[in-house]
């Protein structure tokens, strides 16, 4: 495994698995963004308020890298999970449910930490599973 994938792995545990502050402040460079498909870049606090929601609304979130592929300084990693629908999430009350998540993740490294991290998650598909919509 190339370097880069190791420090995205690495990452991707201690920072989305176990939302831990530290890792992400060591693993990610000083100026680092996060940007959520369309919506606005979020510097390091943002983003740990937003793993913190995340964790809220899903507190079983755990997600399993399933494919990992590194040209230059550039990651992408395919992910998957199943997660527990345990608190408010986009309004939706705690249902409970046991639901499927996946999505793409894209990271640009910079001297072996994150500078940018992008990510794209099937969040129609979490709607429909908490039967928000119609599936």
């Amino acid at each position: 495994m190339n370097d880069q994938k190791k420090i995205v792995l690495d990452y991707i545990d201690a920072v989305w698995n176990r939302k831990d502050e530290a890792a992400l402040k060591a693993k990610t460079t000083s100026d680092f963004i996060y940007h959520l498909g369309d919506q606005l870049k979020f510097d390091h606090t943002a983003f740990m308020n937003f793993l913190i929601m995340t964790h809220q609304a899903f507190p079983d979130w755990k997600v399993k890298p399933d494919t990992v592929i590194a040209e230059g300084s550039m990651v992408a990693v395919q992910w998957s999970g199943e997660v527990t629908h345990g608190g408010i999430f986009h309004g939706i009350p705690p249902t409970g449910k046991k639901i499927t998540v996946s999505g793409i993740n894209i990271y640009k490294l910079t001297e072996g930490k994150i500078a940018e991290e992008w990510e794209q998650t099937d969040t129609i598909s979490i709607l429909r599973q908490l039967g928000a919509l119609p599936g």
